[in-house]
């Protein structure tokens, strides 16, 4: 029997990497530099970080405060966000072919505005992470409203439509998975920003010792829990590679 030494149909990869571990990248590079930059403020910047108008005492910094206002501390963060950009808005466009997979048709309309408030979601991050509060406050404003107004209706969008109006009523237990933790880490995001304006608004009114410091840490659960929504991708994009080979970059 005859076996050929070389088979010219197979493909051959320069790079093969599965989406989960593209996806679990993406997402640890912002995380691991939050709590760096939060971690280092509260070592070097203690004071500094934690002084407001009214001299009250506090131990949180806020966010703005770690990762905009001191070195190295901005560096860190902003290597991290404009690393991870590309990344991000790659696995946009990768969630736009799993929606559209396994929503139902008629929610097109639906489908492609979560995709525009998650494109606009990642934007404002870039924006917040360009102009600072302590040098560009009115653009970082601008920004942080719009981040946290397209993050929120992104999560709730996503967390309806893979709910309510899948193609299929039967799905994997990953997928099950995928969406309890969806609607967990929009709970606490909606829960804890709602925490944050109340001390925020608090501090300014009242200025009682560590007040601030409940602003700050309730700042890094919203931070924290829209990455863990993000992060869920992993369960949705489980079976995907991307390739690179002689012919380019394609998936399968």
């Amino acid at each position: 029997m005859y076996i050929p030494l070389y088979n010219e149909t197979k493909r051959r990869y320069i790079c093969r990497v599965s989406v989960t571990k593209l996806c679990f990248v993406t997402v640890s590079l912002p995380l691991f530099a939050f709590i760096t930059c939060v971690l280092m403020t509260m070592y070097k910047d203690f004071q500094n970080a934690n002084k407001t108008h009214c001299d009250v005492p506090n131990v949180f910094p806020s966010i703005s405060a770690s990762i905009g206002n001191y070195e190295p501390q901005s560096s860190i963060w902003r290597s991290a966000i404009y690393a991870h950009a590309p990344m991000r808005f790659f696995i946009v466009y990768l969630r736009w072919g799993y929606y559209r997979d396994v929503i139902s048709d008629n929610l097109e309309i639906v489908i492609k505005l979560a995709v525009l408030l998650n494109i606009i979601e990642n934007l404002s991050l870039l924006g917040l992470t360009h102009w600072t509060s302590s040098l560009h406050y009115p653009k970082h404003e601008f920004c942080f409203k719009m981040f946290i107004g397209t993050s929120v209706f992104y999560m709730l969008f996503t967390c309806m439509m893979l709910t309510k109006y899948r193609r299929k009523a039967s799905v994997s237990s990953s997928e099950m998975r995928s969406v309890k933790l969806k609607w967990r880490a929009f709970v606490v995001n909606i829960g804890s920003f709602a925490f944050a304006a109340y001390f925020f608004l608090r501090h300014n009114r009242l200025c009682e010792p560590y007040v601030y410091s409940l602003f700050g840490f309730s700042e890094y659960i919203v931070v924290i829990s829209n990455i863990m929504f993000h992060l869920t991708t992993v369960y949705d994009l489980r079976r995907q590679f991307l390739c690179i080979s002689s012919r380019g970059i394609h998936l399968e």
